[in-house]
Formats: C-alpha cells, sequence, structure tokens
C-alpha cells in the first residue's frame, strides 16, 4: 500500500527557523519553505539544500521593490518586467529582467543575495506563526543565486545580536520611521548612510 509523503510543517514555537533551515539544507531539498503568522506571509526558496531566494512579506515585492531602488535598471526595462509578470506569473521581475540582459549580471546576484540576507533576518525575529514546506515548489525569481544556509543564518544571527542593542522603541517591529522634519543643526554623513 502506497504512502503519502511525510509533510513538513509545524509551528515557529516547537521548531527554530535556522533548525528547519539546516534540515532542508542537510536533505537538499528543493522547494518553498512558507511562514505565516496574523496577516503576514514570508517564503524562502531553496533548491538541492541552498537558498535561492527569500521575502519575509510576499505582499510587498520586496525584491522588485529593491531592483526598482537600485538605480541599475532602466525605466522602460522596468515597466516592461512588471508588464510581463502581470501577464506571466510563473516568472518574477528579476528574472525578467536578467532574461532581457537588462541588469548587470553582477549586480543582480548582489542585490538577490542582498534580499535572501535582509529576508532571513527578518523572518529570524518572529516568535510565532507557522510554516509549511511545498516541496518543487520553484522560485519565480530564481536567477542562478545560490547561498549556503550557514552562511545566511551566521549573517542574520550577527545582525540580531546587534538589534538586541538598539533601543526598544526602534527594535519594536510594528514601529514606525520617519525622518525628522528638524535635524537640530546640519546632519553629516557618510556616502553610505546617504544611501541608507
Amino acid at each position: 500500500q502506497p504512502r503519502s509523503p511525510v509533510k513538513l510543517e509545524g509551528t515557529l514555537d516547537a521548531f527554530s527557523l535556522p533548525d528547519i533551515f539546516s534540515l532542508l539544507s542537510m536533505t537538499k531539498k528543493t522547494g518553498g519553505l512558507h511562514l505565516r503568522r496574523s496577516s503576514a506571509h514570508g517564503a524562502v526558496w531553496f533548491a538541492d539544500g541552498m537558498i535561492t531566494g527569500g521575502a519575509s512579506d510576499l505582499t510587498r515585492q520586496s525584491l522588485g521593490r529593491r531592483l526598482a531602488g537600485s538605480g541599475r535598471v532602466a525605466d522602460a526595462a522596468l515597466t516592461a518586467a512588471v508588464t510581463q509578470v502581470r501577464l506571466d506569473d510563473e516568472v518574477g521581475v528579476a528574472r525578467v529582467l536578467r532574461d532581457a540582459e537588462a541588469i548587470d549580471e553582477g549586480d543582480l546576484h548582489t542585490l538577490v543575495t542582498e534580499q535572501i540576507t535582509d529576508a532571513v533576518f527578518d523572518l529570524m525575529r518572529w516568535t510565532d506563526g507557522s510554516f509549511a514546506f511545498a516541496v518543487d515548489e520553484p522560485n519565480r525569481d530564481g536567477v542562478g543565486v545560490n547561498c549556503r544556509v550557514e552562511d545566511v543564518v551566521a549573517e542574520a544571527r550577527r545582525r540580531l545580536d546587534q538589534w538586541a542593542t538598539i533601543d526598544p522603541s526602534v527594535a519594536d517591529p510594528d514601529a514606525v520611521l520617519t525622518i525628522a522634519t528638524d535635524p537640530g543643526g546640519e546632519p553629516i554623513l557618510s556616502a553610505e548612510e546617504w544611501s541608507l
């Protein structure tokens, strides 16, 4: 009698996200790990145990926004990519831009890697919620980036350690940051701070 496949699903209060990632890495799984809590829905995609993409909030289209805000894609190419994605839900903006050679491959890989790290950091801050792994679910924005789980988790943990030292009023995930209209003097910013 055929047995149904075991599903990987559960709650984040029972299993830590790094442990789930390690299991998917060790078993060289391919698919999408979906995380949900209240109205939030995040996902991390794997191919043969390597992380290929991620988003802490799928409704925000964070990778597309990152690409648009990078200044590395012409407006016309970005508009064409968004139009194509609306017509074909099998692909994402990053893949369309790569296939159209509308962005430098190195720049694209850097931006996707940053997106993965940011998403995992955000998701590792979740203290509750549920997860479910969809075996063989494709990453619509898979562009050939493969990040080792150990590296991504180590960077996310480093950020979590730094985050814990920040004023609790800023560290609250529900806090809304605004720019002060009167900085109280002439602001002095580095190029990196200005970019941020």
